[in-house]
């Protein structure tokens, strides 16, 4: 469906059209608000509410740039409600967790922008064989070690740094026609770990 179909879907019948969006944008919305919530549960309310309000105001929309820039403002200023609701209630966490809140809206723009490309990331990580898919969520998601992989998957460790490379030389590929800035959000994911 392209975008101007998505939106009159949304429009006219609804739900399809908000399915669809709901389902491209979750994964988007729950790690780029994880950027400010450091719950994961608070993180997942906080997006069932921003598609609540998106679902109250669905006429409202004749872009889906005008969509995706509500998406994501909800989402920052229901992150700070959050966060605001915390403080009051005595939850204290030290200053340096909400460095990130003072940030200017063109840095708010650069993380929306790195939480759509890291979603496109891992779309493509989503097509590789199975062992390298497993070895690459073992590795850049849950942070495990070669040996620890290699015992859970119960392979040996050369095996792991085998398909850990095969995935990412896959990935590299299947990104390289497409936007450098992916390219670039993928080698800055690498590099992290």
């Amino acid at each position: 469906m392209t975008d101007s179909q998505l939106i009159d879907s949304l429009k006219e019948d609804g739900q399809a059209g908000f399915v669809a969006i709901y389902h491209r944008y979750y994964k988007q919305l729950l790690f780029f608000i994880s950027r400010y919530v450091n719950d994961t549960d608070a993180a997942e309310e906080i997006v069932a509410d921003v598609f609540v309000k998106l679902w109250s105001r669905r006429l409202d929309f004749h872009s889906m740039d005008s969509l995706r820039a509500f998406l994501y403002i909800v989402a920052k200023n229901a992150s700070l409600n959050v966060i605001r609701t915390n403080r009051s209630r005595g939850i204290q966490e030290p200053l340096s967790a909400y460095e990130d809140m003072l940030m200017d809206d063109q840095d708010v723009f650069s993380d929306m922008i790195y939480a759509e490309l890291i979603h496109a990331i891992f779309n493509e990580v989503e097509k590789l064989p199975e062992k390298q898919r497993e070895v690459f969520n073992l590795t850049f998601i849950e942070d495990k070690t070669v040996e620890e992989i290699a015992e859970q998957l119960q392979i040996s460790p050369a095996a792991v740094y085998t398909n850990r490379s095969r995935a990412i030389s896959t990935i590299k590929d299947l990104l390289g026609p497409k936007d450098a800035l992916t390219i670039f959000a993928f080698l800055t994911l690498i590099d992290k770990n």
